[in-house]
């Protein structure tokens, strides 16, 4: 158990962006934060919108999960955290929903942190944008803390050929993976065009597509148009488990994106030893330095996407040494551990503090 201040540290969380029955793939990063704190020992409430078909409370083995409306909810936002006497609050991903309980950590006097994704922060179009600015006005330090992922499933030197083997793919396949929702903004219609581009240099290529989304359809049309089928696997959605094993086996990364936060699949990729190449956006420089740990193309422009990926595919040194550099980037700076050591820190400051203030 972690421990702050002579006490078991008791956290809620409190978000609308959380994996369900209808949207099993939403937004796992709050998801995957609330299971990390679990395996610190700290004892995990989560409180987020009901859905049809959804039971109210689940107890799972590293939180509970309360499920309420989402019309009106701060009337039983504030009558769950009466219920569970959390010592922290923690908003994540500000809207409607979760900054209704600002007021409610005001009404039962807990200190309480928001974080926000800078997915959000890059999106100052969407109307959401300004009703989180006004809400989280009270606010005045911030600190910058990564995601990480899940280390169980996702972790460097497994052995490459026994996976392929498993999964029927062949020890000398050149094997692009790509992972994430099937939407405009990941740029996979771009990704699909340089792959056509890259065939006229590396004919048996596979590229090995995992998500679902609303431009499945049209994707499936350009790998038919651009006579792909033999090149490119949809994989839909996967196991946890399976998702590793792909990790393991692939040669290279891609995430072709326009616009990103900071993607917990390319996080993935960097835990399990894969080379990345990557869109030249801020989300992504974040977790990519070029020629070390991967390769950088200008946004949207197919030609550089193919001739990156070429590179890394032909290049057998450069391709181990920068699978060595992801996996030791992601741990010295995305690890859990540093994720969850940041958060307990602003923790305990905020603990400290109330407590002082009760004196």
């Amino acid at each position: 158990m972690t421990i702050i201040l002579d006490q078991i540290l008791k956290i809620c969380v409190v978000s609308s962006w959380l994996p369900s029955k209808r949207r099993p793939n939403f937004a796992p990063f709050v998801y995957n934060f609330a299971e990390n704190l679990g395996r610190f020992g700290i004892n995990v409430s989560v409180i987020t919108p009901l859905e049809d078909g959804e039971e109210s409370i689940t107890h799972e083995d590293l939180m509970t999960i309360y499920r309420v409306k989402s019309i009106f909810p701060l009337f039983p936002i504030l009558r769950l955290i009466g219920k569970i006497k959390p010592d922290i609050i923690n908003v994540q991903a500000p809207n409607f929903f979760s900054c209704s309980a600002i007021p409610a950590a005001k009404l039962r006097k807990i200190p309480i942190i928001a974080t926000v994704h800078r997915a959000e922060v890059d999106t100052i179009a969407n109307p959401t944008f300004f009703f989180r600015k006004h809400a989280l006005a009270r606010f005045t330090k911030i600190n910058v803390i990564y995601n990480s992922c899940d280390e169980s499933f996702f972790f460097y030197g497994r052995e490459k050929n026994v996976l392929r083997k498993k999964l029927n793919f062949r020890s000398d396949d050149r094997i692009i993976l790509f992972v994430g929702n099937l939407v405009r903004r990941k740029g996979l219609s771009l990704l699909v065009e340089s792959l056509k581009l890259l065939r006229d240099k590396i004919p048996d290529f596979l590229a090995l597509i995992v998500g679902e989304g609303e431009d499945l359809q049209n994707l499936k049309s350009m790998v038919n148009k651009y006579g792909l089928n033999r090149n490119v696997i949809f994989y839909g959605r996967i196991s946890k488990t399976i998702l590793s094993d792909l990790c393991a086996l692939a040669d290279v990364f891609v995430l072709p994106s326009t616009s990103e936060g900071h993607s917990v699949a390319l996080l993935e990729a960097m835990a399990s030893g894969l080379p990345i190449v990557t869109s030249d956006i801020e989300g992504n420089k974040e977790s990519v330095e070029d020629g070390v740990n991967g390769l950088l193309f200008k946004n949207a422009n197919r030609e550089e996407l193919a001739e990156k990926l070429a590179v890394v595919l032909t290049d057998q040194k450069l391709k181990q040494s920068m699978s060595a550099k992801s996996s030791e980037m992601y741990l010295k700076k995305f690890s859990t551990k540093i994720q969850i050591d940041n958060y307990l820190k602003i923790y305990s400051s905020l603990l400290k503090k109330a407590q002082n203030s009760d004196l």
